[in-house]
């Protein structure tokens, strides 16, 4: 395995009977263990994903003890909050309760989670990307650290249990989505790859961003992060009037993808075009490459309207859980993509609309589906696991079929988050708020692990902000995705656009070491990641030669507040540096500083609410 890491499958187990030692439940199955004697003083490090069942903390990184007392279980996979939420009932209680999907006139499938609520930090079970850091002490006192990751998108469970004398972790798949009737071969289980030795969170962190960006297509890891823009400001109000306009002010300033979001299809699970669009989906691509730029087009590719053709032709594709069909995002169904009927049927649909020009697929809504249906070419008792392998099928035919296709995960969200999604997909996104601030700190949450190129940021409209504040999380990776009334926008909103989309240009880069990172700042602390009273801040960890970039929003509440910025000098060669140039990103204004004065800060501009852009380079 790469960088140090090894992969571990037990023989598969399933215990008889609940217990302390092993932490499982009657039924769950054990597929990985590992021991680690004489751990102590153990925390974990998780990273949560963005569900809209948890909205408020999306890529929050939580750092949690470990101890006797108070095991901890990390859930991965497409439904995390809620399978988490289900098994902290349940911890309390005592019970066990299936996995279910909520139901009701009202209920519009972007939640899912049906009982308890989002985990909180003091409970067992917590919803989690499918990698992690642990660390403490060994024997000698001496800091040790485990960095962690699963290579398939399937519910999986992470424990870690300590004890008088070490640590286990083993990974479950539970009862509730996996119970085969026949326990598969260990190479077809999830797998957990480990890396272990001294170190300490930090350098778990540096092990698993080595092991994430080597797990990234080359296309992506070769490809600078393009400038991209979305239809969704409209949200599913379009038409082509609309888009053609859309697209005419997108060629205006650049816009290298223009993606057609969802509104365009005449059904979810058909994927034609509404009878507007002359050509269909070939006329959209040729109005995209007419001014220059790809075409980037949305589906729920997992997913099939009730009214739609397919679902009215083949209900019995359909994903059951519980025995009837899943209720899920904007109340369409799920197809059963381990039903191998209706993943090809899938597959000949994205392929088609890729004949047809389309150069970037952007897919959401729920492509892993749980299905119980027993007339499926699955095993009744493993739906969910054939649903991952049925949908990871179509994304890597897809690719061999057409190589210059470039996918963006969104997934309600951005869901899951593990080796195997990254394996398969050009970049995902960031945050599904379209707005500054949360944008910022998921960059903050999954800069910690993946390059700054790979994590993709919707920006809508906030007339309430100043537009450079606005902009300034989006100067800093990318790709960055322009989700506003482009045609509605001012001359004026429109050329600062453009400023910052050359800012945008001349920093982004597709180095694998490059991250977004949050700048250090002295002032008043404000207890929020990458900030200081009232001013927030984004910036690129430093180039080789030291050259680094923040960019800033300064709140009313930042006005008039002494806050400097202290770029960091460890990049390689930068400590010789005896001078400086920094320079206003925004104005283009240069000025010489020494060494000393690096260190002791740059004074930021808190005159009034506004955004920032400053750079550094050797003089």
């Amino acid at each position: 395995m790469p960088h140090g890491f090894e992969r571990i499958v037990a023989h598969p187990e399933r215990p008889a009977h609940s217990g302390d030692r092993i932490g499982a439940l009657p039924g769950d199955t054990i597929a990985a263990r590992l021991r680690l004697d004489d751990w102590h003083d153990v925390t974990v490090r998780v990273l949560h994903p963005f569900t809209w069942d948890a909205k408020f903390r999306g890529f929050r990184i939580d750092e949690l003890a470990v101890t006797p007392a108070r095991p901890r279980t990390l859930v991965s996979g497409a439904y995390s909050v809620a399978d988490a939420a289900v098994l902290n009932h349940d911890d309390v209680r005592g019970t066990l309760t299936p996995f279910d999907f909520p139901e009701g006139e009202r209920h519009d499938g972007v939640l899912y989670r049906t009982v308890g609520h989002s985990p909180e930090p003091h409970e067992r079970y917590q919803d989690a990307a499918g990698w992690c850091t642990a660390a403490g002490r060994d024997a000698d006192g001496r800091p040790v650290a485990l960095a962690t990751a699963l290579d398939r998108s399937d519910c999986v469970l992470l424990d870690l249990l300590a004890d008088d004398h070490g640590l286990t972790v083993q990974t479950r798949l539970p009862w509730q989505t996996f119970r085969p009737a026949e326990l598969p071969a260990t190479d077809a289980l999830p797998g957990l790859l480990v890396r272990h030795g001294l170190g300490d969170h930090e350098a778990a962190e540096g092990w698993l961003r080595a092991l994430l960006a080597a797990s990234i297509p080359n296309r992506a890891a070769d490809m600078s992060p393009p400038l991209i823009a979305d239809t969704w400001g409209f949200g599913t109000d379009i038409d082509p009037q609309r888009v053609t306009a859309f697209f005419d002010v997108a060629a205006d300033l650049g816009v290298e993808v223009v993606t057609v979001d969802k509104g365009w299809e005449d059904h979810v699970g058909d994927w034609n075009a509404q009878a507007g669009y002359t050509g269909g989906v070939a006329g959209i691509a040729a109005l995209a490459h007419d001014r220059g730029m790809k075409l980037g087009l949305w589906v729920g590719a997992g997913n099939a309207a009730p009214d739609s053709a397919v679902a009215t032709a083949h209900p019995d594709w359909l994903a059951t859980w519980n025995g009837r069909p899943q209720i899920v995002s904007h109340r369409t169904h799920s197809l059963c993509l381990g039903h191998e009927p209706a993943r090809d049927h899938v597959l000949a649909c994205l392929d088609r609309l890729v004949r047809d020009g389309v150069d970037w697929l952007l897919h959401d809504f729920e492509t892993i589906s749980r299905c119980d249906a027993d007339h499926h070419t699955h095993d009744p008792g493993a739906g969910e696991a054939a649903g991952v392998s049925g949908w990871y099928h179509v994304l890597a035919t897809l690719r061999e079929r057409h190589p210059h296709l470039l996918i963006e995960n969104c997934w309600n969200g951005g869901k899951p988050l593990d080796l195997q999604m990254i394996a398969h997909h050009d970049t995902t996104i960031g945050d599904d708020w379209c707005r500054s601030e949360e944008n910022r700190l998921a960059a903050l949450g999954l800069g910690t692990y993946l390059p700054s190129s790979w994590t993709s940021k919707y920006m809508g409209d906030e007339p309430h902000l100043p537009l450079r504040a606005q902009l300034a999380p989006y100067l800093v990776g990318g790709p960055w995705i322009l989700m506003g009334d482009l045609p509605g926008w001012s001359a004026e909103h429109r050329d600062t656009i453009a400023r910052g989309v050359e800012i945008y240009r001349a920093w982004r880069t597709a180095a694998t070491d490059a991250r977004a990172v949050p700048p250090v700042l002295s002032g008043p602390p404000a207890g929020v990641w990458g900030s200081a009273a009232g001013v927030t801040g984004l910036a690129y960890s430093p180039r080789p030669d030291g050259a680094q970039l923040a960019a800033f929003a300064v709140s009313d509440v930042g006005i008039g507040q002494v806050v400097r910025w202290h770029p960091a000098l460890d990049a390689s060669g930068s400590a010789a540096v005896d001078a400086w140039i920094v320079r206003d990103e925004w104005s283009g204004a240069e000025h010489r500083v020494s060494a000393a004065e690096l260190a002791a800060g740059i004074p930021l501009d808190t005159a009034r609410a506004d955004g920032l852009a400053l750079s550094v380079r050797p003089a």
